[in-house]
């Protein structure tokens, strides 16, 4: 990508940003994201990885600061239902994958001692 075409990304990048912004990285990945500042405290999905990342609240901020109206709230509680829902999902679906390596490990450990009995 040429020199030219990054420096305009970056120009629209930074025009779309407003002051209000929260500007943060994904812990996972490392993509910059930029959330308005109503959703500080929330789980939101990264645009990349898809991973559940959680807005920081910017310095000497608090929740009680937001703005927000009963049904901007609402939102946010569902998807924050759907997130929690989701890693639920998550955690069983590693709670089956633990039980299978555990299993797979008792019967590697056992072909180890018969190879070393005999």
């Amino acid at each position: 990508m040429s020199e030219e075409i990054k420096k305009a990304e970056k120009q629209n990048d930074a025009a779309d940003i407003r002051d209000t912004d929260i500007v943060f990285d994904c812990p996972y990945c490392g993509k910059t994201l930029v959330i308005d500042y109503r959703g500080a405290g929330l789980q939101i999905e990264c645009s990349d990885c898809g991973k559940s990342v959680l807005v920081p609240i910017p310095d000497g901020m608090e929740l009680g600061d937001l703005d927000l109206n009963p049904g901007e709230i609402l939102k946010q509680l569902f998807a924050t239902r759907r997130n929690f829902q989701k890693a639920e999902l998550q955690i069983q679906a590693l709670k089956t994958r633990l039980v299978q390596m555990q299993e797979a490990l008792g019967v590697m450990q056992d072909v180890i001692k018969e190879g070393l009995a005999e």
